[in-house]
């Protein structure tokens, strides 16, 4: 909502009035405006898109989802999809859910670009939908997950997993997929009473998987006064049009700010996309320098002391202002955030917010990855070195009997510990302090310095013509015995030079008559 003084509802009509002095101005009509123009369409703007921008598996869904406290997005290791997400405001009543779903073309292009890293063959011609060739690469599928160890094991296991979810989201959707179209559902059609049944269903990994775009309404203060959060696919997403989409969308004019989610804090480096994606930004006029740069996954550089240096050392050195830097672990303060809510009666979430992760194969619980990176922290990370927290990770039990015992003994005060360590609380309180407070200011602010060089210009051009104006009579009669007075010197020159004319016409014709006559009498 735009602010309601008059001054700022009086603001288009303010700025393109001198737009128009200056058009009509010929010395100054060679005065690029675009710079204007653009701030003044951000500054009255109900909306501002904020994108988050970076590459794959970053953790760009899982900051968006510790950012309003919320799961709304599906997020997971090996999970590559083109799902583009916004997330706008709506009234706690009003909340609701639209989904948009990838034709089956989009979908049997991106089964060939995971198919060719991980040695699929599949013929690119061929019917990759059909019931055959599906079960065919979802036995590959999981031959490979297994050889490697499991779905997070490696690269290649992280890729194979995203595939399996893609076919088997194809396979349990196909009612809903057009073949060449992105047919779209309000989660009404789909039968879903609230936002948080249909966010549920998109957040499952197979439906994730074939939705293509995704449109969130819902209640946080985050996104009150028209800001939009939007979540795209990586920079590096397998397949090229979803990265693509991260170009397009850096160019578009209608992106008002980014937050970079990076990887240097899990990777050691800049990747060349990172590199290229920073650069793209420079050169959007509508982002200017509203940028947030965020080194997701910090708690790898706990347990590794080179990448701790090799992070401290690019921070130094590519963002050595520091502003608008942020080291955080999404997944730890998100979830941190999460398991306040539970107890000892349900485990503290394994049998309610990781319900779904737990169970396993014969039995046996599977442990979630929270619960696996919870440990560690406890364990390795020395976080915890000078606090009062005793916290020992025994060998003899399971993962989730360790995490269980350890939340059982020290409770609420050791995850507001963890949360405090992510990071999230100093990313989410900068983020709202922005929105909230900063957000208006300066994009006015940025307006003002837009037109200062206008104004100036024209000031220059106006004080030069009142001078000369000022210069001349200013009373009525005065200027009139002035204007007479020239009229008189005028007619004075005229009448000279009319009377020299006749003068030498006169004398011309009696010197033309003396000499005729004395011819004919004779001198």
């Amino acid at each position: 909502m735009l602010p309601s003084q008059p001054q700022c509802a009086l603001l288009s009509t303010q700025v393109s009035q001198l737009l128009e002095l200056l058009g009509q101005e010929p010395s100054l009509r060679q005065q690029d405006t675009t710079a204007i123009e653009t701030s003044l369409k951000k500054a009255i703007s109900p909306k501002f898109e904020i994108v988050f921008a970076g590459a794959f598996s970053a953790g760009k869904s899982m900051l968006i989802n510790a950012l309003l406290e919320r799961e709304l997005l599906y997020s997971a290791e090996g999970h590559a999809t083109g799902t583009e997400c916004h997330i706008e405001y709506a009234e706690p009543n009003q909340e609701r859910v639209i989904l948009a779903y990838l034709s089956e073309r989009e979908i049997q292009e991106q089964v060939m670009a995971l198919c060719q890293p991980l040695g699929l063959n599949v013929l690119e011609n061929s019917h990759i939908l059909q019931s055959e060739t599906i079960e065919m690469l979802q036995k590959g599928c999981r031959g490979i997950i297994e050889a490697e160890g499991g779905p997070s094991k490696s690269e290649r296991a992280k890729q194979a997993q995203a595939l399996l979810l893609l076919l088997q989201g194809y396979k349990d959707n196909q009612n809903r997929l057009h073949p060449v179209n992105n047919a779209t559902f309000s989660m009404e059609q789909l039968n879903f009473s609230n936002l948080i049944e249909a966010a549920s269903y998109a957040r499952r990994g197979s439906n994730s998987a074939v939705l293509k775009r995704l449109e969130y309404y819902c209640y946080h203060p985050l996104l009150q006064d028209g800001n939009i959060l939007v979540d795209l696919p990586g920079i590096d997403a397998p397949v090229k049009r979803d990265a693509e989409l991260n170009v397009r969308k850096i160019q578009d004019p209608e992106t008002s700010a980014v937050v970079c989610v990076l990887k240097p804090a899990s990777a050691g480096d800049m990747s060349q996309e990172e590199t290229e994606l920073l650069d793209r930004i420079r050169l959007n006029p509508g982002i200017r320098d509203r940028v947030f740069y965020v080194f997701n996954r910090i708690d790898e550089t706990w347990y590794n002391a080179q990448l701790r240096q090799r992070l401290d050392n690019l921070i130094q050195t590519q963002f050595r202002d520091g502003s608008r830097v942020y080291k955080t672990s999404g997944l730890l303060g998100f979830y941190g955030s999460q398991i306040k809510k539970t107890s000892s009666r349900d485990r503290f979430g394994l049998d309610s917010i990781f319900a779904e992760s737990v169970k396993g194969l014969g039995g046996e619980e599977d442990t979630p990855q929270f619960v696996s990176e919870f440990n560690n922290y406890c364990a390795n990370s020395r976080k915890l070195t000078r606090t009062q927290f005793k916290v020992s990770v025994n060998g003899y039990e399971t993962p989730n009997e360790n995490y269980v015992r350890i939340l059982g003994d020290w409770g609420e005060s050791l995850i507001e510990q963890l949360i405090a360590d992510s990071g999230i609380e100093e990313f989410r309180s900068a983020i709202t302090r922005y929105l909230t407070e900063e957000k208006r200011p300066q994009l006015f602010a940025n307006l003002a310095d837009d037109l200062q060089s206008l104004c100036i210009n024209l000031q220059k051009t106006f004080l030069t013509q009142y001078r000369e104006l000022a210069s001349q009579p200013r009373e009525v009669e005065a200027m009139k015995a002035q204007e007479l007075a020239r009229l008189n010197q005028e007619l004075q020159e005229i009448g000279a030079h009319f009377r020299q004319h006749i003068e030498t016409e006169v004398n011309e014709i009696v010197t033309n008559a003396i000499a005729s006559l004395r011819k004919t009498f004779g001198s």
